[in-house]
C-alpha cells in the first residue's frame, strides 16, 4: 500500500504499540514510512516520529468537518511541529465552530468522550 506525506494513518509497531498520526517520511527502499504519532497507547510515543512497516498501516478516513475534540487535537499537533499557519487555520474553524454551536446539547445518539479511549474507538465492557 502506499501512502503520501501528511496522510492520517493508523497502525501497529514492531513492538506491538497502537499508533495514529500522519506520514512525515517515506522510505520506500525498506518498504515503511515515519508516522510523526498523535495518539499512542505508548505516552512516550506521542509526539515523535516512529518508523513503522507500510504493511502495518492503514489509511484512516479523511474528513473536511472535525468537531470540537478534533479540533482542540489537531490544535496541540500545530503546535506540537510549530506550524503557525495551520494553528490559526484550525484555531479559526474551532471558533467558528464553537459561535455555531452556542448552547446546543449533545445528540443522545453520541457516544460522551469520557467512553471513548485515547485512539477514539469507544470502550467496550
Amino acid at each position: 500500500m502506499r501512502f503520501e506525506i501528511g496522510e492520517w494513518v493508523a497502525g501497529t509497531t514492531k513492538q506491538g504499540e497502537l499508533i495514529q498520526g500522519f506520514v512525515n517520511s517515506i522510505l520506500s527502499m525498506q518498504g515503511a514510512a515515519g508516522i510523526f504519532v498523535t495518539a499512542s497507547d505508548r505516552d512516550e510515543a506521542i509526539g515523535t516520529e516512529i518508523v513503522v512497516p507500510a504493511g502495518a498501516l492503514r489509511a484512516l478516513p479523511q474528513t473536511a468537518h472535525y468537531n470540537e475534540e478534533q479540533l482542540r487535537n489537531l490544535i496541540d499537533v500545530s503546535l506540537a511541529i510549530r506550524d503557525a499557519a495551520w494553528f490559526g487555520e484550525l484555531s479559526g474553524e474551532l471558533a467558528g465552530l464553537q459561535a455555531a454551536e452556542g448552547d446546543r446539547r449533545t445528540p443522545a445518539t453520541d457516544v460522551p468522550v469520557a467512553w471513548r479511549n485515547r485512539l477514539g474507538l469507544i470502550a467496550h465492557e
